[in-house]
Protein backbone atom coordinates (compact mmCIF):
# COMPACT_ATOMS: atom_id res chain seq x y z
CA UNK A 1 0.00 0.00 0.00
CA UNK A 2 1.18 3.40 -0.93
CA UNK A 3 1.85 5.61 2.26
CA UNK A 4 -0.63 8.43 1.34
CA UNK A 5 -3.93 8.44 2.72
CA UNK A 6 -6.97 10.02 0.85
CA UNK A 7 -9.74 11.40 3.13
CA UNK A 8 -12.94 11.94 1.74
CA UNK A 9 -15.69 13.59 3.77
CA UNK A 10 -19.40 12.52 2.38
CA UNK A 11 -23.59 13.31 3.48
CA UNK A 12 -25.99 11.89 1.27
CA UNK A 13 -23.56 11.29 -1.76
CA UNK A 14 -25.32 8.05 -3.02
CA UNK A 15 -25.41 8.92 -6.58
CA UNK A 16 -21.61 10.21 -6.34
CA UNK A 17 -19.50 8.59 -4.54
CA UNK A 18 -19.07 5.17 -5.81
CA UNK A 19 -17.68 6.67 -8.99
CA UNK A 20 -15.64 8.60 -6.69
CA UNK A 21 -13.89 5.68 -4.34
CA UNK A 22 -13.99 3.40 -7.70
CA UNK A 23 -11.48 6.21 -9.61
CA UNK A 24 -9.18 5.94 -6.70
CA UNK A 25 -9.28 2.66 -5.17
CA UNK A 26 -7.32 0.91 -7.93
CA UNK A 27 -4.05 3.27 -6.96
CA UNK A 28 -3.38 1.37 -3.92
CA UNK A 29 -3.91 4.31 -1.49
CA UNK A 30 -5.84 4.19 2.31
CA UNK A 31 -9.26 5.73 1.77
CA UNK A 32 -10.79 7.04 4.76
CA UNK A 33 -14.46 8.20 4.36
CA UNK A 34 -15.49 10.74 7.43
CA UNK A 35 -19.90 10.76 6.84
CA UNK A 36 -21.41 13.24 8.30
CA UNK A 37 -25.26 11.73 8.84
CA UNK A 38 -26.28 10.10 5.62
CA UNK A 39 -29.55 9.08 5.50
CA UNK A 40 -29.18 7.25 2.19
CA UNK A 41 -26.48 4.93 0.79
CA UNK A 42 -23.83 6.83 1.18
CA UNK A 43 -22.11 4.79 4.08
CA UNK A 44 -23.23 0.98 2.48
CA UNK A 45 -21.69 2.52 -0.88
CA UNK A 46 -18.22 3.90 0.87
CA UNK A 47 -17.88 0.25 2.85
CA UNK A 48 -17.28 -1.65 -0.64
CA UNK A 49 -14.10 0.43 -0.96
CA UNK A 50 -12.73 2.09 2.05
CA UNK A 51 -10.35 1.10 4.70
CA UNK A 52 -12.35 3.18 7.25
CA UNK A 53 -16.03 4.68 7.38
CA UNK A 54 -16.35 6.58 10.37
CA UNK A 55 -19.08 9.11 11.55
CA UNK A 56 -18.76 12.55 12.27
CA UNK A 57 -21.93 15.03 14.05
CA UNK A 58 -22.43 17.52 11.85
CA UNK A 59 -21.95 20.78 13.51
CA UNK A 60 -21.98 23.67 10.82
CA UNK A 61 -18.12 23.55 10.25
CA UNK A 62 -15.85 21.84 7.06
CA UNK A 63 -12.72 22.15 8.45
CA UNK A 64 -13.94 20.70 11.79
CA UNK A 65 -14.58 17.09 9.79
CA UNK A 66 -11.85 17.82 7.30
CA UNK A 67 -9.96 17.82 10.43
CA UNK A 68 -10.99 14.89 11.88
CA UNK A 69 -10.46 12.52 8.73
CA UNK A 70 -6.65 13.53 9.12
CA UNK A 71 -6.66 12.46 12.67
CA UNK A 72 -8.18 9.06 11.23
CA UNK A 73 -5.77 9.03 8.53
CA UNK A 74 -2.97 6.36 9.73
CA UNK A 75 -0.31 8.01 6.69
CA UNK A 76 0.90 11.46 7.53
CA UNK A 77 0.82 12.59 4.06
CA UNK A 78 -2.64 13.17 2.99
CA UNK A 79 -4.64 13.06 -0.53
CA UNK A 80 -7.67 15.04 -0.29
CA UNK A 81 -10.67 14.10 -2.37
CA UNK A 82 -14.37 15.30 -2.56
CA UNK A 83 -17.29 12.81 -2.80
CA UNK A 84 -18.58 14.89 -5.87
CA UNK A 85 -15.19 14.61 -7.59
CA UNK A 86 -13.29 11.31 -9.29
CA UNK A 87 -9.94 10.81 -10.98
CA UNK A 88 -9.29 11.85 -14.42
CA UNK A 89 -5.49 11.29 -14.43
CA UNK A 90 -2.70 11.06 -11.71
CA UNK A 91 0.82 10.34 -11.51
CA UNK A 92 1.56 8.19 -8.20
CA UNK A 93 5.30 8.49 -9.29
CA UNK A 94 5.57 12.08 -9.15
CA UNK A 95 2.94 12.02 -5.45
CA UNK A 96 6.01 9.91 -4.27
CA UNK A 97 8.72 11.87 -5.34
CA UNK A 98 6.88 14.84 -4.50
CA UNK A 99 6.42 13.52 -0.74
CA UNK A 100 10.18 12.15 -0.22
CA UNK A 101 11.50 15.31 -1.69
CA UNK A 102 9.48 18.48 -1.67
CA UNK A 103 8.35 17.44 2.39
CA UNK A 104 7.46 20.48 2.76
CA UNK A 105 5.21 21.88 0.09
CA UNK A 106 2.18 21.83 -0.50
CA UNK A 107 0.50 20.19 -3.51
CA UNK A 108 -2.15 21.40 -6.05
CA UNK A 109 -4.03 20.04 -8.64
CA UNK A 110 -6.43 20.65 -11.60
CA UNK A 111 -10.01 20.62 -11.23
CA UNK A 112 -12.41 20.29 -14.21
CA UNK A 113 -16.07 21.78 -12.99
CA UNK A 114 -18.41 19.80 -15.11
CA UNK A 115 -21.50 22.00 -16.15
CA UNK A 116 -24.59 20.29 -18.25
CA UNK A 117 -27.99 21.30 -19.70
CA UNK A 118 -30.43 18.68 -21.08
CA UNK A 119 -27.19 16.06 -21.21
CA UNK A 120 -24.70 19.22 -23.50
CA UNK A 121 -21.72 20.59 -21.78
CA UNK A 122 -22.60 24.34 -21.03
CA UNK A 123 -19.50 25.27 -19.01
CA UNK A 124 -16.11 23.42 -18.18
CA UNK A 125 -14.21 25.82 -16.10
CA UNK A 126 -10.76 25.01 -14.36
CA UNK A 127 -9.72 25.84 -10.97
CA UNK A 128 -6.68 24.59 -8.91
CA UNK A 129 -6.82 23.51 -5.72
CA UNK A 130 -4.33 22.33 -2.73
CA UNK A 131 -5.21 19.19 -2.37
CA UNK A 132 -1.84 16.82 -1.20
CA UNK A 133 0.47 17.88 2.00
CA UNK A 134 2.21 16.56 5.28
CA UNK A 135 -0.85 16.70 7.58
CA UNK A 136 2.00 17.59 10.61
CA UNK A 137 2.39 21.10 8.66
CA UNK A 138 -1.01 21.71 7.65
CA UNK A 139 -4.84 21.58 8.83
CA UNK A 140 -8.31 22.85 7.66
CA UNK A 141 -9.41 26.39 8.72
CA UNK A 142 -12.60 28.31 7.75
CA UNK A 143 -16.47 26.92 8.32
CA UNK A 144 -17.59 26.60 4.59
CA UNK A 145 -15.07 26.76 1.71
CA UNK A 146 -12.47 25.93 4.07
CA UNK A 147 -8.70 26.37 3.54
CA UNK A 148 -5.60 24.68 4.18
CA UNK A 149 -3.48 26.68 6.49
CA UNK A 150 0.22 25.86 8.19
CA UNK A 151 -0.37 24.97 11.40
CA UNK A 152 2.74 27.07 12.46
CA UNK A 153 1.37 30.00 10.53
CA UNK A 154 4.58 30.27 7.92
CA UNK A 155 3.62 29.79 4.08
CA UNK A 156 4.91 27.22 2.10
CA UNK A 157 5.77 26.29 -1.68
CA UNK A 158 3.10 25.07 -3.66
CA UNK A 159 3.54 23.06 -6.60
CA UNK A 160 0.74 22.03 -9.54
CA UNK A 161 0.68 18.30 -9.98
CA UNK A 162 -0.33 16.52 -13.45
CA UNK A 163 -3.60 14.96 -11.40
CA UNK A 164 -6.31 15.69 -12.61
CA UNK A 165 -9.73 15.58 -10.83
CA UNK A 166 -13.22 15.97 -12.42
CA UNK A 167 -15.23 17.71 -10.47
CA UNK A 168 -19.77 17.46 -10.61
CA UNK A 169 -20.83 19.12 -7.51
CA UNK A 170 -21.73 22.41 -9.90
CA UNK A 171 -24.20 20.14 -12.05
CA UNK A 172 -26.80 21.24 -10.55
CA UNK A 173 -30.86 21.79 -11.63
CA UNK A 174 -31.24 25.79 -10.75
CA UNK A 175 -33.36 24.63 -7.83
CA UNK A 176 -30.62 22.57 -6.32
CA UNK A 177 -27.96 25.45 -7.23
CA UNK A 178 -29.55 28.41 -5.70
CA UNK A 179 -30.52 25.97 -2.71
CA UNK A 180 -26.70 24.80 -2.45
CA UNK A 181 -25.86 28.37 -2.39
CA UNK A 182 -28.15 29.15 0.26
CA UNK A 183 -26.54 26.92 2.41
CA UNK A 184 -23.21 28.01 2.06
CA UNK A 185 -24.20 31.68 2.20
CA UNK A 186 -25.98 30.93 5.90
CA UNK A 187 -22.69 29.48 7.26
CA UNK A 188 -20.74 32.29 5.24
CA UNK A 189 -22.18 35.11 6.32
CA UNK A 190 -21.92 33.96 10.16
CA UNK A 191 -17.99 32.94 9.86
CA UNK A 192 -17.79 36.75 8.39
CA UNK A 193 -18.92 37.96 11.25
CA UNK A 194 -16.03 36.78 13.32
CA UNK A 195 -13.48 37.47 10.44
CA UNK A 196 -14.85 40.65 9.21
CA UNK A 197 -11.46 41.37 7.22
CA UNK A 198 -11.05 38.23 5.61
CA UNK A 199 -11.36 39.44 1.94
CA UNK A 200 -11.90 35.39 0.63
CA UNK A 201 -14.89 35.50 2.35
CA UNK A 202 -16.32 38.46 0.38
CA UNK A 203 -15.18 36.46 -2.69
CA UNK A 204 -17.03 33.81 -1.72
CA UNK A 205 -20.27 35.45 -0.75
CA UNK A 206 -20.08 37.35 -3.66
CA UNK A 207 -20.19 33.51 -5.52
CA UNK A 208 -23.00 32.30 -3.64
CA UNK A 209 -25.06 35.83 -4.33
CA UNK A 210 -23.90 34.47 -8.53
CA UNK A 211 -24.73 31.08 -8.00
CA UNK A 212 -28.32 32.68 -6.83
CA UNK A 213 -28.22 35.03 -9.51
CA UNK A 214 -28.48 37.76 -7.02
CA UNK A 215 -26.15 40.17 -9.29
CA UNK A 216 -26.70 43.45 -7.18
CA UNK A 217 -25.54 41.32 -4.29
CA UNK A 218 -22.30 39.72 -5.60
CA UNK A 219 -21.62 42.66 -6.79
CA UNK A 220 -21.83 44.74 -3.34
CA UNK A 221 -20.04 41.41 -1.85
CA UNK A 222 -16.88 41.32 -4.55
CA UNK A 223 -16.32 45.42 -4.91
CA UNK A 224 -15.79 45.04 -0.76
CA UNK A 225 -13.48 42.24 -1.15
CA UNK A 226 -11.45 44.11 -3.61
CA UNK A 227 -11.26 47.26 -1.19
CA UNK A 228 -8.46 45.34 0.20
CA UNK A 229 -5.14 45.40 -0.44
CA UNK A 230 -4.96 42.34 -2.58
CA UNK A 231 -1.92 40.38 -4.10
CA UNK A 232 -2.66 40.02 -8.16
CA UNK A 233 -0.86 36.74 -8.44
CA UNK A 234 -3.35 34.69 -6.07
CA UNK A 235 -6.03 32.62 -7.94
CA UNK A 236 -9.12 33.39 -5.81
CA UNK A 237 -8.18 37.20 -6.12
CA UNK A 238 -8.35 36.77 -9.95
CA UNK A 239 -11.22 34.61 -9.99
CA UNK A 240 -12.84 37.72 -8.13
CA UNK A 241 -11.66 40.29 -10.70
CA UNK A 242 -13.47 37.99 -13.63
CA UNK A 243 -16.24 37.19 -11.54
CA UNK A 244 -17.16 40.78 -10.35
CA UNK A 245 -16.49 42.15 -13.98
CA UNK A 246 -18.75 39.25 -14.99
CA UNK A 247 -21.71 39.75 -12.48
CA UNK A 248 -21.88 43.65 -13.58
CA UNK A 249 -22.54 42.38 -17.05
CA UNK A 250 -25.37 40.35 -15.75
CA UNK A 251 -26.34 43.13 -14.09
CA UNK A 252 -26.49 45.52 -16.84
CA UNK A 253 -23.78 47.78 -15.87
CA UNK A 254 -20.62 47.63 -18.53
CA UNK A 255 -20.58 51.33 -17.89
CA UNK A 256 -19.41 50.13 -14.03
CA UNK A 257 -17.35 46.94 -15.52
CA UNK A 258 -15.14 49.58 -17.73
CA UNK A 259 -13.78 50.71 -13.83
CA UNK A 260 -11.60 47.49 -14.50
CA UNK A 261 -9.37 49.16 -17.15
CA UNK A 262 -7.58 50.75 -13.98
CA UNK A 263 -6.14 47.05 -13.13
CA UNK A 264 -5.77 46.00 -16.56
CA UNK A 265 -1.79 45.64 -16.04
CA UNK A 266 -2.21 43.74 -13.10
CA UNK A 267 -4.59 40.76 -14.91
CA UNK A 268 -3.81 40.58 -18.02
CA UNK A 269 -1.79 37.37 -17.68
CA UNK A 270 -4.93 35.90 -17.29
CA UNK A 271 -6.95 34.66 -20.62
CA UNK A 272 -9.87 35.04 -18.58
CA UNK A 273 -9.71 38.55 -17.78
CA UNK A 274 -8.34 39.48 -21.31
CA UNK A 275 -11.25 37.75 -22.82
CA UNK A 276 -13.92 39.60 -20.20
CA UNK A 277 -12.33 43.23 -21.26
CA UNK A 278 -13.22 41.96 -24.75
CA UNK A 279 -16.65 41.59 -23.32
CA UNK A 280 -16.98 44.40 -21.68
CA UNK A 281 -16.01 46.71 -24.39
CA UNK A 282 -17.85 44.94 -27.12
CA UNK A 283 -21.10 45.96 -24.71
CA UNK A 284 -20.25 49.41 -24.72
CA UNK A 285 -20.03 48.83 -28.55
CA UNK A 286 -16.20 49.82 -28.68
CA UNK A 287 -15.43 47.57 -30.91
CA UNK A 288 -12.01 47.99 -32.36
CA UNK A 289 -11.00 47.48 -28.34
CA UNK A 290 -12.77 44.27 -27.95
CA UNK A 291 -11.09 42.95 -31.33
CA UNK A 292 -7.65 43.40 -29.45
CA UNK A 293 -8.44 41.85 -26.67
CA UNK A 294 -10.50 39.12 -27.90
CA UNK A 295 -7.34 38.41 -30.87
CA UNK A 296 -5.12 38.79 -27.71
CA UNK A 297 -7.01 36.35 -25.66
CA UNK A 298 -6.76 33.61 -28.53
CA UNK A 299 -3.65 31.89 -27.95
CA UNK A 300 -2.98 32.19 -24.53
CA UNK A 301 -1.43 29.17 -22.38
CA UNK A 302 -4.15 29.12 -19.77
CA UNK A 303 -7.72 30.00 -18.76
CA UNK A 304 -9.88 28.36 -16.32
CA UNK A 305 -13.52 29.11 -18.23
CA UNK A 306 -13.24 26.43 -20.70
CA UNK A 307 -12.67 27.92 -24.23
CA UNK A 308 -11.29 31.42 -22.95
CA UNK A 309 -8.56 31.45 -24.78
CA UNK A 310 -10.31 29.71 -27.95
CA UNK A 311 -13.57 29.40 -29.14
CA UNK A 312 -15.35 31.80 -26.94
CA UNK A 313 -13.58 34.45 -28.14
CA UNK A 314 -13.37 33.46 -31.53
CA UNK A 315 -17.22 33.33 -31.84
CA UNK A 316 -17.19 37.33 -30.07
CA UNK A 317 -15.11 38.02 -33.46
CA UNK A 318 -17.49 36.23 -35.48
CA UNK A 319 -20.33 38.24 -33.77
CA UNK A 320 -18.59 41.69 -34.33
CA UNK A 321 -17.76 41.05 -37.99
CA UNK A 322 -21.23 40.56 -38.27
CA UNK A 323 -22.04 43.89 -37.31
CA UNK A 324 -19.57 45.26 -39.55
CA UNK A 325 -21.19 43.45 -42.54
CA UNK A 326 -18.07 41.19 -42.94
CA UNK A 327 -19.69 37.85 -43.38
CA UNK A 328 -16.93 36.12 -45.08
CA UNK A 329 -14.95 36.93 -41.82
CA UNK A 330 -17.65 36.14 -39.54
CA UNK A 331 -17.91 32.80 -40.93
CA UNK A 332 -14.07 31.89 -41.08
CA UNK A 333 -14.41 32.73 -37.25
CA UNK A 334 -17.30 30.67 -36.41
CA UNK A 335 -15.63 27.83 -38.52
CA UNK A 336 -12.93 28.16 -35.83
CA UNK A 337 -15.01 27.49 -33.08
CA UNK A 338 -15.72 23.87 -33.31
CA UNK A 339 -19.14 22.34 -31.99
CA UNK A 340 -19.77 25.19 -30.02
CA UNK A 341 -23.63 25.66 -30.50
CA UNK A 342 -23.66 29.24 -30.52
CA UNK A 343 -21.42 29.03 -33.81
CA UNK A 344 -22.73 25.67 -35.39
CA UNK A 345 -26.22 28.06 -35.24
CA UNK A 346 -24.14 31.22 -36.88
CA UNK A 347 -23.26 29.31 -39.49
CA UNK A 348 -26.68 28.39 -40.45
CA UNK A 349 -28.32 31.31 -40.22
CA UNK A 350 -25.50 32.94 -42.31
CA UNK A 351 -25.53 30.04 -44.78
CA UNK A 352 -29.33 30.87 -45.38
CA UNK A 353 -28.74 34.60 -45.69
CA UNK A 354 -26.04 34.31 -47.96
CA UNK A 355 -25.00 32.23 -50.77
CA UNK A 356 -21.29 32.02 -51.69
CA UNK A 357 -21.38 34.28 -54.84
CA UNK A 358 -22.55 37.23 -52.16
CA UNK A 359 -19.93 35.89 -49.10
Amino acid sequence: MQPISVCIIAKNEESHIEKCLSSIKPFGFEIIVVDTGSTDRTREIAGKYADQVLDFAWNDDFSAARNYSLRAASNNWIFILDSDEYIKQIDVDELNYFRKHLADAVGSVSRENIVTENGQLVLNNTDYTERFFDKRLYHYTGMVHEQLTPIKGKNLPNYLLKTTLTHTGYDLTKEERIAKAHRYLTLLLQQLQAEPDNPYLYYQIGKSYEMMEDYESACDYYNKGLDFNLDPELAYVQAMVVSYGNSLLAMGRPDLAMGLEAVYDDFSMSADFVYLMGNIYKSVMQYEKALLEYQKAVGMPLCKQYGANSFLPAYQIGRICEVMNDFSSAILCYQQCGDFPPARERLTVLSKRHSPRQI
